[in-house]
Parts: C-alpha cells; sequence; structure tokens
C-alpha cells in the first residue's frame, strides 16, 4: 500500500511541510536523520511573511510570546561604545509599525530550535511525529509513485509514497540521488563559528558587538536570545583560527577581539563551525520529488532569509499537493517551481538586486509575488495596487452581529477564500459555489454585507473603486484571481485548475 506523502528531514521546511499536509488529513511519514532535534539558535529571525504563515498553522502566538524584536545593537572599539543603532537604522529605514493590511511588521527573534519545537508540537496534535535516526539511502521516481529505501535502527525499509518532499538540507541526499545539480559556490574564505552561550559579564538589552581598530574582520558578536538565558555568540574564522566551537576556543576569540573587556563566557550549550555556501539547485522537482528549503537553495546569509524562504517553500507545495491527491489537475504541481525558483535565484544576488522582472528582494518577504505565474490570473483592464500573484492583505471585518475579527482570521485553516466587491462579484460566485460539493467548501466572504467603515478599508487596502470586482485568495494567501467581469466564468475556469471538481459550496460570511 503506498503512502501519500514522505518527508525527509525534519527542520523547519519539513516540519512545515508536514503540517500544511496533516491539516489537510494527508498521512505522512517524517524522517530525520538525526538522532534527536537540532539544539541550537542558529537561523533565529522569523520575518513578517512567515509569522503570517505561522498565524495560519495556528502557531504564531506560541513564536510571539517565545521570542521578542530585535534589540537594538551597540558597537564598541578600543574598549568604549563607538556607537548604538536599531537593526532598522543599520537597514537604512524607520521602525516598522503594524497596520490593518501588515499585522506583524517586523522580523522576530526567536532560537531556531524553539521555533521547530513549537513546530513539532503542532505536529503531534496532527497525530504526526518525527521518526530520528532514519536516513534516506535510496531513491526510485516513476510514473505513479517514489520508492525510498530508509536505514533506521530497525534496519533497511523500502517505502512506497505517491511523492517524497526532500528537506534534507543544503547536503540533501534526495538531491544527490536525483543528479539535480547544485551551483553556485562555497566560500571557504568565509568562515564562521556560532554558540550559544551563557554570561553574565553583559546585560540582556543590547546585541553587543565588537571589531579590532587594525583589522574590522577580526569582530566578534554577542546577541541575547529573547524568553532564555542564553546568548546568540557569532566570530568570523580567520586563518590560523581554531573551528573547535568549544569554551577554550570561544573565550579566545572574545577575548582577542574586545581589546579586553571584562567578560567572561561561563557556559557553551551549542556551536559549530560553518562556511558561507550560496547555491541554487538547477531544478526544483524530478517526476514525484520536490525540493523545499536548503535542499533547494542555499542562499546568503545577509537579511536572515534562509529559514523564512525554506517554511514558504513549503507553505506553496503543501496545499498543491493535497489538492492533487484529492483528484485537482496533476498540473498543479508544475506551479510549485515555476513560483519558488525565481524568488530563491532573485534572493542570490542579494536584497538589492532586481530580477528579469525589475523585482526587488523584499527583507520582510511581504512584497514576494508570483505576478505573471500561470496561477496568477490578473483578468481586469486596469489593475490596482493588488494584483494577481500578491500577497493578500489583511484587514478589519465586523461581523452582522457586532463581532469584530481579521480577515487574516476569517481565511485561517488554509482554504480558498472568494473576496466580492459588490452585488454583481457576490452572485457571480454564487453561482459556482451553492452548486458544489460541501465536504470542499469555499469561503465567500461579501464585503458589502459588512460595515460602512470596513467597506471602505477594504476598498482602499485591496485598491478597488467604487466597481464590482473579485479577488480568490488562494489557500497559501496569495491572490490567484482577480477580476472585474464574467465572474462565474473566471471562477469556474480557475478552480478547475486547482480543485478536484469545477463547483465548490461555500461557507458565507453574512
Amino acid at each position: 500500500m503506498s503512502l501519500p506523502v514522505l518527508i525527509v528531514g525534519a527542520g523547519p521546511a519539513g516540519l512545515v511541510a508536514a503540517a500544511e499536509l496533516a491539516r489537510r488529513g494527508v498521512d505522512v511519514r517524517l524522517v530525520e536523520q538525526s538522532a534527536a532535534p537540532f539544539p541550537g539558535s542558529r537561523a533565529k529571525g522569523i520575518q513578517p511573511r512567515t509569522l503570517e504563515v505561522f498565524e495560519s498553522l495556528g502557531v504564531v502566538e506560541e513564536v510571539i510570546s517565545s521570542g521578542g524584536p530585535f534589540p537594538r545593537w551597540r558597537s564598541y572599539r578600543a574598549g568604549r561604545l563607538s556607537w548604538e543603532k536599531s537593526i532598522y537604522e543599520m537597514l537604512g529605514m524607520g521602525q516598522p509599525t503594524a497596520s490593518p493590511a501588515i499585522p506583524y511588521p517586523e522580523t522576530w527573534m526567536i532560537p531556531q530550535s524553539r521555533t521547530e519545537e513549537i513546530l513539532r508540537g503542532a505536529l503531534g496534535r496532527l497525530g504526526v511525529r518525527v521518526e530520528y535516526r532514519s536516513t534516506l539511502t535510496g531513491l526510485v521516481t516513476g510514473d505513479t509513485d517514489v520508492i525510498a529505501t530508509i536505514r533506521s535502527p530497525d534496519g533497511l525499509a523500502r517505502l512506497r509514497s505517491s511523492y517524497v518532499i526532500a528537506a534534507d538540507g543544503a547536503a540533501s541526499t534526495a538531491r544527490k540521488l536525483l543528479g539535480i545539480t547544485f551551483d553556485g559556490v562555497t566560500r571557504d574564505d568565509q568562515r564562521f563559528l556560532t554558540a550559544d552561550i551563557r554570561t553574565t559579564g553583559l546585560d540582556r538589552v543590547y546585541w553587543h558587538n565588537w571589531s579590532r581598530p587594525d583589522n574590522p574582520a577580526a569582530r566578534v558578536s554577542i546577541c541575547p536570545l529573547p524568553g532564555t538565558d542564553i546568548f546568540q555568540f557569532v566570530a568570523p574564522l580567520l586563518p590560523g583560527d581554531s573551528s573547535v566551537p568549544d569554551l577554550a576556543t570561544v573565550q579566545r576569540l572574545f577575548d582577542e577581539r574586545s581589546d579586553g573587556d571584562p567578560v567572561t563566557i561561563d557556559e557553551i550549550l551549542w556551536g559549530a563551525a560553518h562556511r558561507v555556501n550560496e547555491r541554487l539547485a538547477s531544478l526544483f522537482r524530478i517526476g514525484r520529488v520536490f525540493l523545499v528549503g536548503d535542499a533547494a537553495h542555499a542562499l546568503p546569509a545577509t537579511g536572515g532569509q534562509g529559514l523564512n524562504t525554506a517554511v514558504q517553500d513549503s507553505h506553496n507545495l503543501g496545499w498543491k499537493i493535497a489538492a492533487v491527491l484529492r483528484g485537482a489537475p496533476e498540473e498543479l504541481l508544475h506551479s510549485y517551481e515555476e513560483e519558488r525558483r525565481p524568488i530563491a535565484a532573485r534572493l542570490m544576488k542579494g536584497l538589492g538586486a532586481a530580477d528579469d522582472r525589475g523585482e526587488v528582494a523584499d527583507i520582510f518577504q511581504l512584497r514576494n509575488n508570483y505576478r505573471g505565474r500561470r496561477l496568477s490570473v490578473e483578468a481586469r483592464r486596469t489593475p490596482g495596487a493588488v494584483q494577481a500573484g500578491d500577497r493578500a492583505p489583511d484587514g478589519p471585518l465586523r461581523l452582522s452581529d457586532g463581532s469584530r475579527l481579521r480577515l487574516f482570521e476569517f481565511m485561517g485553516g488554509g482554504r480558498f477564500t472568494a473576496l466580492t466587491f459588490g452585488k454583481r462579484a457576490a452572485e457571480g460566485c454564487r453561482a459556482v459555489t451553492d452548486h458544489g460539493d460541501p465536504t470542499d467548501a469555499l469561503q465567500l466572504l461579501d464585503i458589502h454585507n459588512e460595515s460602512p467603515t470596513t467597506v471602505n478599508m477594504l476598498r482602499a487596502t485591496y485598491d478597488v473603486a467604487d466597481d464590482d470586482a473579485l479577488f480568490l485568495v488562494r489557500p497559501d494567501g496569495h491572490v490567484g484571481l482577480a477580476a472585474e467581469d464574467r465572474f462565474a466564468e473566471r471562477l469556474e475556469d480557475y478552480l478547475a485548475q486547482v480543485s478536484p471538481s469545477s463547483g465548490r459550496a461555500a461557507r458565507t460570511l453574512t
């Protein structure tokens, strides 16, 4: 009997992929070659768009309560404070603030180990557990299934599945078994030592940084990790430096680069030395095997994009595989690489570089879009600020009973949502949804059933004038269809690309 989906790798990408599938009722197995969960803080910055993904998965409150905003950066030189800035001043921007359209405006700091712990908890509530000490050793993909060979403490096992999601990191075994090239560079001249430490010699208000006046490359950074008594220590490794992440090495690096500041490193909880990799897989998919996260792209460290891009890969892919398993057209899966690889390729060039469409990477990942791709159908003669392919903005709602919620809360759970502005748009959607399968509900939100304040705000947010308009929001929070006429026909055509059948029953908010 074939398992629907096997996921290889239980880092953030694998955990999110498993959660996306499991919450849609898809049976998954999640295998991980490590003996235990990852223990370190490594990727500690969660970008606003990823926080929105975590809200959809029902874990954002845990993430928020377990972390905190980035502390102000203090730079010391020759034993004295040189300057102090916020992380946003260093990026040349003002302090981000929340708005009705953007509920999570700033990067949130939380140790990667805690992020993964929260995601494992969500998976456990869905009945999925990580199978540790389970290593992928073989992979054969066919027309109808994939056979994976897994070595575990119980021996070798051959697992047959409809699809495999490879989330097994930059050294991906799955990618190598498939013969997919990982093009780019490994920067042997850019090595870093990262460690989680305890010290009582520093306050926990600031992110502390030192560098030697005679050699700016000889620097060291110590950042307090919110919700813990731990600091993250980061130092470039120069020629001749030891790469052993032990107490003696960390203390020596600090002493040499801090010009004698009297800080004692009391304990090392986790540490690792690593080289900078900047690589991109030539393909994100072969047959029924998909690469996500670091298996598909090793991004530059600047801007904290790696973990966040990995999470959004899985957020993009999960609902599509679930839909195809339930009968949607297989062609739906072609859109994964088409949408995600260009974003990774652009990030490979750096945050300030533009792609062939003139798009520039957004550190917060709120402007990442899929405009012009097959699942982004812009059917308006004069598109507004929010177009097909864009992230759908949040906004306030007021129900007919007087209760209030946000648009993201209404769209939560990862279903399609039709937002209609105007009577004709609403009637066109109902003409499709009233005759659909009630087990596959499309949510319908008629904006004009809301209060005048809500109507005006959502019209402004979605850049809709007084004319009728329809925005169909995909399960991953991106606008799939934007239309101004022929609403029933356009909705029917779009749903035929992404769903088991063209008609849908709607849950209508009134």
